[in-house]
């Protein structure tokens, strides 16, 4: 795990800063980006509980760049297509989307405004080419959208649920080969536990990325099955 670094994240020559620390490129571009994100996200903000109104301040930090700070370490899992279980506010995928013009993304989420919000935002970045919105829960695409089982490189949560439940959701979604990632905050011992019976029936491959973002650790899970 990374060393504590104490960064500045109060504006986006912050964040900016904040990538190059951690070995993530980004460009002008995709800078203007996540500014016009911002601007988006506090509006709608008003109107539907997107994120807590308390942590409005700390958008930046706590998601922005926590949605890619791993982004090295996925882009090592060399993905093309991307689930997002439960998007709320669009994270981790509007971020990954952003930076990654050559993935493909599907982002569920069960919450009719939240999935109108996302509707919204995605045409004003206009990235209506690379990301579907679904509006339905998880558990219910394997059932009603037979076309995307086992067709995910990816799959992501964060802050959607505990381990054990995001491995049975997310399997029969994903390809061969394919990664459940799972974002998560540093007590995750406990998690773990509760889904050992489950990874060592499945032969789950588990791994674990951790990184600081000044006193906030940051982990990343990620599960691949394994195939005899």
């Amino acid at each position: 795990m990374e060393e504590a670094s104490l960064i500045e994240l109060k504006d986006f020559n912050d964040f900016y800063n904040a990538c190059n620390h951690y070995g993530i490129e980004i460009n002008n571009n995709q800078l203007d980006m996540f500014k016009k994100y911002y601007k988006i996200l506090l509006d709608w903000n008003k109107k539907i509980n997107l994120i807590s109104r308390k942590g409005e301040d700390s958008i930046i930090e706590k998601h922005f760049l926590d949605s890619i700070i791993f982004l090295p370490e996925i882009e090592n899992l060399f993905p093309s297509s991307l689930l997002d279980i439960g998007s709320g506010g669009g994270f981790p995928a509007i971020p990954l989307a952003i930076m990654k013009s050559d993935w493909d993304f599907v982002l569920c989420e069960s919450i009719k405004k939240k999935a109108i919000f996302l509707g919204h935002l995605v045409n004003e970045l206009n990235l209506q080419n690379k990301i579907t919105i679904i509006n339905d829960r998880v558990e219910m695409l394997r059932e009603t959208s037979l076309p995307l089982c086992s067709k995910f490189d990816l799959i992501a949560a964060r802050a959607v649920g505990k381990l054990d439940v995001l491995i049975k959701y997310a399997m029969p979604l994903l390809k061969k080969g394919g990664y459940l990632i799972a974002y998560k905050a540093k007590d995750i011992e406990d998690e773990i536990k509760d889904a050992e019976a489950l990874i060592s029936k499945n032969n789950l491959k588990l791994k674990i990325f951790s990184k600081k973002i000044n006193e906030a650790e940051r982990k990343l899970i990620t599960i691949q099955p394994g195939y005899s």
